[in-house]
């Protein structure tokens, strides 16, 4: 579904991403392990359109991402969680919610999707009027989740989840990542913190150092790599 090829990446002079190559399949949750740094989240703007490759391609169901901005990207069904949430925070969940809506003009749809983000996430609908600033980290992470299923995507990138939210809503969250992978059939390529996490949910993992892939295999066997137990699983 999704394929980097030798992706280079710089901002200004300093190259971020070397020669990067990965692939995601049709239904899996894949996930992009590295310390703070590495290219991780670097990885995700690229493939959303918010940077440019200045080598290498990036395709999506075979279509050429490169030259196409982040809004033409979302309508060929892949959305972006950013790191940090980035909701409106003067706005209401439900206005937060018809923002990743934009680009779905039938009213029975767009509520249709509204419901199925509600049943994922009940939360968010007890705090429909309240601002999203108001919100607790978990549930602005929510509220982030949902505003990109309302675009009703194919593929979902999501950039550290769990960063900054406490470990009894990480838990909620995961497995609501995996209810829309296996329920929705949204695939996924997550970049998270907690590699251990990450490893679990996922079905393949590639390890990232310095913009380069060291590491890629079944995440099994990167929970049992040497290398990957010394450097993020502690």
């Amino acid at each position: 579904m999704l394929v980097l090829e030798g992706v280079d990446v710089f901002y200004g002079r300093i190259q971020a991403l070397h020669g990067l190559n990965l692939h995601v399949d049709d239904g899996e949750i894949v996930t992009l392990i590295g310390c703070n740094g590495a290219g991780k989240s670097t990885t995700l703007r690229t493939i959303s359109g918010l940077l440019r490759p200045r080598r290498g391609g990036v395709t999506f169901d075979g279509k050429d991402l490169a030259a196409l901005p982040p809004n033409r990207i979302v309508q060929l069904g892949l959305s972006h969680v950013p790191e940090g949430r980035r909701i409106f925070t003067n706005l209401t969940v439900r206005e937060n919610l018809d923002m990743g809506a934009y680009l779905v003009r039938d009213p029975k749809a767009r509520r249709e999707r509204l419901d199925r983000v509600f049943a994922l996430f009940p939360r968010l609908e007890e705090r429909m009027d309240q601002p999203g600033g108001t919100l607790s980290g978990g549930e602005q992470q929510m509220l982030a989740i949902g505003r990109a299923l309302m675009s009703r995507p194919r593929m979902l990138l999501l950039d550290e989840p769990s960063l900054g939210i406490a470990p009894i809503l990480v838990k909620e969250i995961f497995d609501e990542i995996a209810r829309i992978n296996r329920e929705e059939g949204t695939t996924i390529l997550l970049v998270e913190q907690n590699a251990n996490l990450a490893l679990h949910r996922a079905t393949r993992g590639y390890v990232l150092e310095t913009g380069r892939i060291v590491l890629e295999d079944d995440t099994k066997n990167l929970l049992q790599n040497p290398q990957v137990k010394e450097a993020y699983l502690g």
